[in-house]
């Protein structure tokens, strides 16, 4: 059964690609590898368990988005306070 595409796969997608952007330039990387790789594994347990819950792929769509967006929100607000 082939892997379906979403939010979450969207998302580690682009963590990865900036990464590997980073590594090419001379300055210091914002995420170390085991912290990279942890992330790597807890964004794809999240997904695992988002696909366990929603069989549904529109509403395992609307909650990853929702996820997604609700941690955004928290870490800027722990970031400004």
């Amino acid at each position: 059964m082939p892997m379906k595409l979403t939010p979450l796969n969207i998302t580690l997608a682009c963590v990865l690609v900036w990464v590997i952007s980073e590594m090419n330039l001379d300055t210091e990387m914002t995420f170390s590898w085991g912290w990279l790789i942890t992330l790597c594994v807890i964004l794809s347990l999240i997904d695992l368990g988002f696909r366990m819950i929603f069989k549904d792929l529109k509403k395992l769509w609307f909650a990853q988005i929702a996820f997604i967006l609700v941690v955004s929100i928290l870490m800027v607000v722990i970031r400004v306070l």
